[in-house]
Order: C-alpha cells, then sequence, then structure tokens
C-alpha cells in the first residue's frame, strides 16, 4: 500500500476547500430554513418552539456536556499515540472547529481539525487515525443505545446489520494488511479521482488506527462516548416531557440515537431532514401529535446539530483571527 499523503484531498487547499465548505453550509442551512418555513405553516412549529426557552437552553446544555466528554476522549486517544502534552484549551479549540462543516457525507467536514491540530504538531495522519476510531466507537454507541426504542422502527434490525457490517469491515481493516490490500485495489477502481483519492486515504487511516484497537484504549472510549451520547439522548427526553410526550425511558432515550443512525446511513449531509423524519415517525409511533412530533424533532436538532455548527464557526474564527502558531514543517 502506498503511504499516507500528508493531507487528505479534502484539506489540501484549506481557503478554497473552506470557501467551498461554508458556501455548501449556507445551502443546506437556506434550504432547512425554508423547508421548516413551509412545514410550519399551519402547525406552529417555530411558535411552540418560541416558548420552550428555558428547556432548550437546558438541553443545549447538556449537548454542550457531551461535546466536553467526546474531546476528552479525543485527547486520550492522541495521547495514546504519543501526544500526551497536548494543551487541553488549544486542543478543545481546534477539535470544536471540527464541527463547523459536520454537515458533510460522512462528517468528512470535520477533518478540518487537521488544519488546527497541525499547528500543534498533530500529523495529519495521526488526526485521521483518531477521527475514523472516533466514528467506529459512536456507531457501537448509538447502536446500543438505540436498542431501546427498537420496536419503533420495523427496519431496525437492517439498521443494525448494516452497521455491524461496517464496524466489522472496520476492524478487521484495521488489523489486516491482507485485506487492506484488498480494499485498496477496490478503492483504485471506483469511478471519479477524488473519489479514489478520499477512499485511499481513508484506508490507510484505519491502518494506523490499528493501534487503537486495545483494550485499555477502547474500553474508557465506550464509556465516555456512552455518556456523552446519554447527555444527548436524555436531552431530548427531557426535551418531550416538557412538550407533553410521554414515552417510556426506554423509547426517550433511543429514540434520537435510532434517528441519529438512520441519518447517517441515509447518507444525507449531516442526516438534515432524514434525521427528523426518523423522529416524526418514531414519536407518531407512541401516539404523538404530528405538530408536536415535529417541534420535538426540529428542537432537539437546533440543540444539537446546529449548536454544533455554531460552536465549530466560533472556535474556527477564534483561530483564524487568533495569534498565529507556527505548523509543522
Amino acid at each position: 500500500m502506498r503511504p499516507l499523503p500528508d493531507a487528505p484531498p479534502a484539506v489540501a487547499r484549506p481557503v478554497d476547500q473552506r470557501r467551498r465548505s461554508l458556501a455548501f453550509l449556507l445551502v443546506v442551512g437556506a434550504g432547512y430554513l425554508a423547508l421548516l418555513l413551509y412545514v410550519d405553516h399551519g402547525n406552529g412549529i417555530l411558535a411552540r418552539l418560541g416558548g420552550l426557552g428555558g428547556p432548550l437552553a437546558i438541553c443545549a446544555s447538556a449537548v454542550l456536556i457531551s461535546f466536553a466528554l467526546r474531546y476528552q476522549r479525543w485527547r486520550s486517544a492522541l495521547s495514546v499515540q504519543g501526544h500526551a502534552r497536548l494543551p487541553w484549551l488549544a486542543g478543545l479549540r481546534a477539535y470544536l472547529a471540527g464541527f463547523a462543516f459536520t454537515v458533510s457525507p460522512g462528517k468528512a467536514g470535520e477533518l478540518l481539525r487537521i488544519r488546527y491540530f497541525g499547528r500543534l504538531q498533530v500529523p495529519s495522519r495521526t488526526v485521521l487515525s483518531t477521527f475514523i476510531y472516533e466514528r467506529g466507537l459512536d456507531l457501537l454507541v448509538i447502536t446500543a443505545l438505540g436498542l431501546g426504542a427498537a420496536s419503533l422502527i420495523p427496519a431496525f434490525g437492517t439498521l443494525v446489520g448494516v452497521v455491524t457490517g461496517l464496524l466489522v469491515v472496520l476492524c478487521l481493516a484495521m488489523c489486516w494488511s491482507w485485506l487492506q490490500g484488498i480494499l485498496f485495489a477496490l478503492s483504485v477502481r471506483l469511478p471519479g479521482r477524488r473519489i479514489r483519492q478520499l477512499a485511499t486515504f481513508l484506508l490507510d487511516g484505519a491502518r494506523l488506527a490499528g493501534p487503537l484497537l486495545r483494550s485499555r484504549t477502547v474500553a474508557p472510549g465506550l464509556l465516555m462516548g456512552a455518556l456523552a451520547w446519554t447527555f444527548n439522548a436524555a436531552a431530548f427526553a427531557y426535551l418531550c416531557q416538557t412538550m407533553g410526550i410521554h414515552l417510556s425511558w426506554p423509547h426517550a432515550l433511543g429514540i434520537y440515537p435510532i434517528a441519529m443512525l438512520a441519518g447517517a446511513l441515509s447518507f444525507v449531509p449531516g442526516g438534515v431532514g432524514t434525521t427528523e423524519a426518523a423522529i416524526v415517525v418514531m414519536l407518531g409511533a407512541t401516539g404523538a401529535a404530528l405538530d408536536v412530533a415535529l417541534a420535538a424533532a426540529v428542537g432537539i436538532r437546533l440543540v444539537t446539530l446546529w449548536l454544533a455548527i455554531g460552536v465549530g464557526m466560533l472556535a474556527m474564527l477564534s483561530l483564524e483571527v487568533g495569534p498565529a502558531t507556527r505548523e509543522p514543517s
């Protein structure tokens, strides 16, 4: 397998890439707003959310705590790879900056972190391997949390099967050189130069993430990931309760993770629209009225996805306008 490039195609030209990503984000945001205004007509979603400022603020606080937990997991993975002295606050800003472009296929826009962790002397290959490790743990944790609401979606077994298959292939690709060779041979036959470049880069990252598959790394990583996503699920459960949607605790904690899983597997950037639709379908299955279910879906996405984008933009701005830091040569 050929050696890993210094930076992936997605971040090879940072200024141009950020401009394209920002334009894409604006298009997605404008489309989401237009759809929201259309759905709001006759349903009063925005008016309903306007009276939930307090509960939404509490939910946002829980989501911010989940960001801190996920960063600590990221920091621990970097420590295992030889970067134990990473400044905590500087690393947090670099990590959060990745959320600015989380609305991207496969969350690949979060690899913007390569630029900012590079300033902290963390190589691009280490950032990529940590990113792949993080995505794998998140898939496992979200699937496990969703088990409580499995009865609300007939396709849950299919979702679990797809996730299990992806995780098995990922783990094998991390550890088995012969499989890496097969996948690499397949990747170079993919249509489109940029797709081939991205596929081979991700395969190299999976190969380098192999050392992270140790119990002393995976066990605490799973624990911190479970805590982080439980905070998000609890925020959704609390929001539903304040809106008068009465759910059993397994359903309350499982609906949002399943919706996230459905959004991820839809391959729609950020799961925009598909995640909300899954939430509405599952809440409807519990007897919630359509207008209330729509408001709950939009509300939780405001304090998760769109809050993450806002926090990421602020972190990116602080890194771009702050004092320049030498990047590794």
